[in-house]
């Protein structure tokens, strides 16, 4: 007999919701921040993570900035586009992927996805034009993006491969850490594997845009070891100031020490729940290609809505009454869709009331409400996630494994 959902009165899953913990913050933490505060915001903490965090990732330089948003603007400032000029991104991914384009003038043009929920290389090289100035690949939920096609496509093409790994600390393709991939990348510590709250970094191993990123954290300001080094105190070019504090840098180096206990955690307690709802035909995870590392900041699934007979909003809703907070599709709900249908884009409201930059040197503004990615629109808009903790216990696990078969149970048996 098929047991009453709790959304329809029925007793759920786990009376309480599942709230684990995030982090694992202790003394060690506190003597870190401590140390910065006895040292009067300046023990160096912060240049000690920046140079420990590229280490990690065989990258010649780490530039901490103060979000993860800020770090995808810093990676788009250091290539210097200029206004008009159109960078590829999905549509599926935070606005903090295209707002710092958005802010330096750039044009966001949307390829579609594939079951990865990535990039779709031929997608990409479709939508490549005289104004394309780069690739942004966002490794979607910490699932690495098809990087050796899209760096052939960017060379082939002269356009620089940023890397957005706001959620993918970590992750690999085919054995090779992203992040270090592409021709530069930025990551986000807010609430991430690796988190101190807020925070990002931006790394390369190219020069040239290590330079021009140091700088533009920086208010463009000459510092001690900076590229301006010795030159008149100004402002050299036009630049925000985006740094990150000490304190932040603090807790991010002693949580260095713990991340990859955290991700191992994740990736098992992932394996474990996919593995638990495996013969459920209905529920498709995020495709993981074979050699890749799936680090998981969310678990993600596509549900089969026309057999299940209800929409992926309601599925997600069902299993957060059992007291597993699911969510629907990832920007938005099924009826908003990604991230070109989003009010700001597709009712610009960006400079005043002009449609700079999407006007720039063009006879006619794009238009957002014409875009259109027809194989993620159907892929994500049946889209559930869920977001991974490193605490979960065995019997958290099932009781996510539970929920899930006892929601797509019901709907299957109606």
């Amino acid at each position: 007999m098929t047991e009453q959902l709790a959304l329809h009165g029925g007793a759920p899953v786990r009376a309480e919701s599942l709230l684990a913990r995030t982090h694992d913050f202790g003394d060690a933490d506190i003597e870190a921040l401590a140390r910065v505060i006895r040292a009067d915001f300046n023990s160096g903490t912060r240049e000690a993570f920046e140079e420990a965090f590229a280490a990690r990732h065989g990258v010649a330089h780490g530039v901490t900035v103060n979000s993860g948003t800020s770090a995808i603007h810093t990676c788009v400032a250091a290539v210097n586009p200029d206004p008009g000029d159109e960078i590829i991104v999905t549509p599926w991914t935070s606005g903090g992927s295209i707002i710092g384009l958005l802010l330096h003038n750039c044009v966001p043009v949307f390829a579609d996805v594939d079951d990865t929920y990535t990039l779709d290389p031929a997608a990409v090289e479709a939508k490549i034009t005289e104004r394309t100035r780069a690739i942004i690949a966002v490794h979607l939920f910490g699932n690495p993006c098809a990087m050796e096609a899209l760096k052939e496509i960017a060379q082939r093409y002269n356009l620089f491969l940023i890397e957005d790994c706001a959620q993918a600390h970590f992750a690999e393709f085919q054995g090779e850490r992203v992040g270090a991939i592409g021709d530069i990348s930025g990551f986000s510590f807010g609430g991430k594997h690796l988190s101190a709250g807020t925070g990002g970094i931006v790394l390369t191993s190219n020069q040239a845009l290590w330079e021009r990123a140091v700088l533009f954290r920086d208010a463009a300001l000459p510092r001690v070891n900076g590229p301006l080094e010795g030159r008149p105190y100004a402002n050299y070019f036009l630049a925000p100031n985006y740094k990150m504090n000490e304190l932040t840098a603090a807790v991010l180096l002693a949580q260095l020490d713990k991340v990859d206990g955290y991700i191992e955690n994740k990736i098992g307690a992932a394996e474990a729940i996919i593995e638990g709802v495996a013969d459920i035909a209905e529920l498709k995870p995020q495709l993981v290609r074979p050699g890749d590392r799936h680090t998981y900041w969310s678990l993600s699934f596509t549900i089969d809505t026309q057999r299940l007979g209800c929409a992926a909003d309601e599925f997600a809703a069902a299993v957060e009454a059992e007291g597993i907070p699911f969510a629907g599709p990832y920007i938005g709900s099924g009826r908003q869709g990604p991230l070109y249908r989003n009010p700001f884009l597709a009712e610009p409201d960006m400079y005043g009331s002009s449609r700079f930059p999407l006007d720039y040197g063009r006879e006619t503004p794009v238009d957002y409400k014409e875009a259109f990615c027809p194989y993620g629109e159907a892929l994500l808009g049946r889209g559930i996630s869920f977001n991974m903790q490193p605490s979960f216990t065995r019997q958290d696990l099932d009781d996510i494994v539970k929920a899930l078969r006892k929601v797509a149970c019901y709907y299957l048996s109606r």
